[in-house]
């Protein structure tokens, strides 16, 4: 009896592979738009991400809310606007 059948092995080393690569683009792409507190930090997460791909995507995925600038919602509701 065959605990595991031909052919899954490769299907779920592809599906895997794919789920990751998902995580690196959202990482990538999050670290671009964001703006950070220092000066030099989205050039410190570009390259961890960027070269050390699987440690650099998990450690920004799982970091990121604390070295970001948090953006708050302010309007201006006193504000006249004429159309």
């Amino acid at each position: 009896m065959e605990l595991i059948t031909q052919g899954y092995g490769l299907l779920i080393w592809q599906l895997s592979g794919l789920i990751y690569l998902g995580f690196w683009a959202y990482a990538l792409f999050d670290c671009l738009r964001s703006d950070f507190q220092g000066p030099n930090q989205k050039l410190i997460w570009l390259i961890l991400i960027l070269f050390a791909p699987i440690i650099g995507t998990f450690l920004y995925l799982s970091m990121n809310r604390r070295t970001k600038v948090r953006r708050t919602f302010q309007p201006n509701f006193h504000k006249k606007t004429h159309y």
